[in-house]
């Protein structure tokens, strides 16, 4: 290594750099190279929690250049290439660049590949986490793991971040015997290794871009599957976490068997679900390995656990096997694994097979485009590509066709294995289908803004007219309205280009079904009060022909009327029919959403006889509970039950349990999910899920608890709920649970005018931990707000964060704290 040229060497401002006294490595290096492998070899520290370790990075030359640059966090501490005794690099830490000079390798010219060693440290971060005992945790052990969309990478590993240069990929570590490490690709080596320890390595055969290379190493267990196929199928869990892991396996399993006749055939060597503690997100989809948040991840019968495990498992296709080009086109594989998740889940949804899309369920925003070239990478997932760019690959498919559009997904997938993808080109591959019209359509709608609304209209001799509004043209596929005659006729008129439906009178007494194929979701409806009342009432069947047609309906259109029903209080059941609904409905949500119509109107009604109806015939229903998939399309839960039925007495045992913290956890977490939904007198609250929250054996049921109060902690004007909510929070360090937590909390100080200052000091200590650091961002927010009326206060919970361990977005926040408003 040459000689540091001190004199040029802000003190203390750039570490680690090291370069010679000539010309710098940073003023020449370029990105003229393309990866072919990583080679990680390392050892966790739990002492200095620091990964100590050396990364060979071979890569191939694509243009003459004197120096190369990598992105890189880390400690720099030494940097080799074969026949070089004193190389010049540097490092950049604003930038976050190494810069490497190639000016005295051997055969370092375009085309000429070169092995680079690089000896560093990487500390923890947003992107390394290592995460032991910790408050509040009922599960004991301990876990390193990686988190790495969309730069992440270079924060423990050297690397290019341009998510389209794919390499292989291999990691050695060094592990406690009792521990276990699991990255990308094949198990290759498993040896001792002194004391106590072995050494661990997994290898890829097959390409992946930096940003899904990942590793976790932790005491796991693991529940096994496979596929019809022979397809090995796992999930990874710290021993002793509670959780339908077995089923999960076999759920996976089926996933794939699912989705592989509609995008071919799976394209690793096997798929590992791998449940770490502290997860900052819910998921990601690392190649082969999806890595997930324990309390979200362990039950398939809850939707929200299906869908999140659906939606990464989804990625091993679209994002894993193809990768995007650029971060611009992020879209395409978040919104492709969106819908098929969906799509894995149908048989929740369309036990009919009546056909659905799953439009209804994407929730775009107006105004939140599914690409925005001028937000930096961290900062383009934003709901467009999520939600929005999900309904317009439903339009697309929606247009093509089934056959056709699943046909073209297969093609594009063997055209880019192992390779890219950019918007231009997937459009492309639609373009035969759709025509240029419809394609033209895609293309604007990629960039469009405003969201279409719905027009509601006055129309002589009508109930009204129907027209759309959609000024960025955001429409690619029509939206199609159908109206039911008296005697079950239908008519429809799809809405594209200026086109009007007009609704005939007698139209309101039977039923309107708007986007009866679900390929859009809900869009905003402007009108007046007349225009708007005959609308939501033409929508919700109230006569007996109307419910039949109804009963034929897919799940979708299903949920979409009983949703409209809540929302705008329609009788469109008896107590006499609620019971025979339930049997019709084609939807786990929709039967969900019906218990919550009927409950809703019996604790409306004010005749004291349709009430005891209501009661009698809502009791055995409440008693055994809606399908627990259905859980998740009931927003608010099941709480007007409550005000029908005596759910004190009808699960009485349960409460009981509830009252002991569940110590021998015999209540499943499905049907605690669903206990969650109902509502008790405020000091039955705190004795059954106060109790669970704190001292129940599983972080998933604390979780679950903590949900419910939250809820409820909007109402409250108790001061003993500040009391056990500052309790709670000074015994807990886990992220799963603490955002819960502070929500409630906030409600509970807010509310009751008291603890305001104590609540500011647990969430000052809350932010000096290093484990709590996924919820770092929003106490801060929390905090911010809480003092909103005095500024001095403000500055003074901020100044003390100075020093804290923070996570990134928490320390940007230090700065612009008016951004939590």
């Amino acid at each position: 290594m040459r000689p540091l040229c001190l004199a040029f060497l802000p003190a203390l401002t750039i570490p680690f750099l090291t370069i010679g006294c000539g010309s710098s490595p940073l003023e020449e290096a370029t990105r003229g190279y393309d990866v072919d492998r990583y080679e990680l070899d390392g050892v966790f520290d739990w002492n200095t929690r620091k990964l100590d370790a050396t990364v060979s990075v071979t890569l191939t030359l694509t243009e003459d250049t004197p120096a190369i640059a990598l992105d890189s966090r880390v400690a720099v501490k030494a940097v080799r290439i074969a026949g070089v005794e004193d190389l010049d690099y540097e490092v950049d830490a604003q930038s976050g660049v190494l810069a490497i000079s190639l000016e005295d390798a051997p055969s370092a010219s375009k085309g000429r590949t070169v092995e680079i060693e690089i000896d560093y440290e990487a500390g923890t971060s947003d992107n390394l986490y290592a995460i032991s005992t910790r408050l509040g945790d009922p599960v004991v052990g301990r876990a390193v793991f990686t988190d790495s969309e969309p730069l992440g990478t270079s924060w423990w590993m050297p690397c290019t971040n341009d998510p389209s240069d794919r390499a292989t990929f291999s990691v050695a570590l060094k592990v406690p015997a009792q521990e276990q490490l699991i990255a990308n690709g094949r198990l290759v080596l498993d040896a001792e290794e002194g004391t106590g320890a072995h050494r661990v390595k997994y290898e890829t055969s097959w390409t992946l871009p930096t940003y899904q290379m990942a590793f976790a190493v932790s005491q796991f267990e693991v529940a096994k599957s496979q596929t019809k196929t022979g397809l090995p199928v796992e999930v990874w869990h710290r021993r002793g976490l509670p959780g339908s892991h077995a089923d999960m396996a076999k759920a996976l399993a089926g996933m794939i068997d699912r989705l592989e006749p509609l995008v071919g055939p799976y394209p690793f060597e096997r798929y590992a679900l791998v449940l770490v503690p502290s997860f900052p997100g819910g998921g990601m989809e690392n190649a082969g390995i999806s890595f997930q948040r324990e309390t979200i991840s362990t039950e398939p019968a809850i939707a929200g656990d299906f869908y999140l495990a659906a939606h990464e498992l989804a990625h091993q296709w679209f994002g894993d096997l193809v990768t995007i080009e650029t971060w611009d086109d992020v879209w395409i594989k978040e919104g492709m694994a969106n819908q098929l998740e969906y799509e894995a889940g149908r048989a929740f949804t369309d036990a009919s097979a009546e056909g659905s899309l799953h439009g209804d369920q994407f929730y775009p925003e107006d105004g939140v485009p599914i690409r925005d070239p001028s937000l930096a990478p961290a900062d383009k997932y934003t709901s467009g590509p999520y939600g929005r760019a999900a309904w317009l690959h439903a339009q697309i498919r929606g247009l093509a066709g089934d056959e056709v559009y699943f046909e073209t997904l297969r093609k594009v997938l063997d055209a880019h294995r192992f390779g890219t993808i950019g918007t231009d080109a997937f459009v492309d591959a639609f373009a035969e289908a759709l025509g240029p019209e419809a394609t033209a359509r895609v293309r604007r709608a990629i960039d469009a803004r405003a969201m279409p609304r719905i027009e509601l209209q006055a129309e002589p001799n009508a109930a009204f007219a129907i027209g759309l509004d959609d000024p960025d043209g955001a429409l690619v596929a029509p939206l199609v309205v159908r109206w039911y005659g008296a005697e079950g006729s239908a008519e429809e008129v799809s809405l594209l280009g200026g086109a009007r439906a007009v609704i005939p009178a007698a139209a309101t007494d039977v039923l309107l079904v708007v986007d009866p194929d679900d390929v859009h979701p809900d869009f905003e409806v402007t009108g007046d009060d007349v225009n708007t009342a005959a609308w939501l009432s033409a929508r919700v069947p109230l006569s007996a022909n109307g419910k039949t047609v109804l009963a034929g309906l897919g799940g979708a259109a299903q949920m979409n009327a009983l949703r409209v029903a809540g929302a705008s209080g329609a009788a469109m059941i008896t107590p006499a029919e609620i019971t025979g609904l339930l049997g019709e409905l084609d939807a786990d949500g929709a039967k969900a959403l019906a218990l919550q119509l009927g409950c809703g109107l019996a604790a409306s009604t004010e005749d004291p006889a349709e009430r005891e109806a209501w009661a009698v015939a809502l009791a055995p229903l409440v008693e055994a509970g809606p399908p627990s998939f259905g859980l998740g399309w009931i927003g608010t839960g099941l709480g007007a039950c409550s005000d029908v039925v005596p759910v004190d007495e009808l699960f009485s045992a349960e409460w009981v349990k509830l009252e002991a913290g569940l110590p021998a956890a015999d209540v499943a977490f499905t049907r605690l999910q669903y206990l969650a939904s109902l509502r008790l007198q405020d000091d039955h609250e705190l004795a059954t899920f106060g109790v669970v929250a704190t001292k129940a054996p599983s972080l998933r049921a604390r979780r679950i608890a903590l949900d419910h109060l939250a809820r409820r902690a909007r109402d409250v004007t108790s001061a003993s709920w500040v009391t056990f909510y500052l309790d709670l929070l000074r015994a807990t360090r886990t992220a799963e649970t603490l955002s819960s937590a502070m929500n409630g909390a906030s409600w509970a100080v807010f509310n009751t005018a008291t603890g305001i200052s104590d609540f500011v000091v647990v969430l000052r200590d809350l932010l000096h931990d290093e484990a709590t650091r996924p919820v770092h961002a929003r106490a801060i927010c929390i905090g911010v707000r809480m003092l909103a009326d005095d500024p001095a206060a403000t500055t003074a919970f901020l100044g003390d964060l100075a020093d804290a361990p923070l996570s990134e977005p928490a320390r940007a926040l230090l700065k612009t704290p008016d951004a939590c408003f």
